[in-house]
């Protein structure tokens, strides 16, 4: 909700370093080191630009937590309503019962069938 509604409760964070991948030139997957930030500075779509006088660089990696989390939140809802009716038709046929794991019969269980033969 802090995302959404835009109340920027997460505080956001100065940082005096910066670490990224996605600062290699080469795109190679390298991490590049930025130290000893001072300030940064935004650069408009109309190309006016603007220091932020904050004394580092402002972190706002939170924004990409909190999408992770909220998709998370998303599938352990579906998951569990699934769950909830495969639990309550238990024993019925369903296309939930596809995809639990179960038990092999013997007569399906490759490697028991496989060894079998050879002896």
């Amino acid at each position: 909700m802090d995302y959404f509604l835009k109340f920027d409760m997460q505080k956001d964070m100065i940082l005096h370093t910066v670490s990224s991948v996605m600062l290699d030139p080469n795109g190679a997957n390298h991490p590049v080191v930025i130290r000893d930030i001072a300030d940064v500075m935004i650069v408009h779509s109309d190309g006016t630009r603007e220091l932020l006088g904050l004394g580092g660089y402002l972190d706002v990696g939170l924004y990409d937590t909190m999408k992770d989390l909220f998709v998370n939140f998303i599938g352990a809802v579906v998951f569990s309503v699934i769950g909830f009716f495969y639990a309550r038709g238990r024993g019925k046929k369903s296309v939930v019962s596809l995809f639990v794991p179960r038990r092999k019969s013997e007569d399906r269980d490759y490697l028991s069938i496989t060894n079998k033969k050879i002896k």
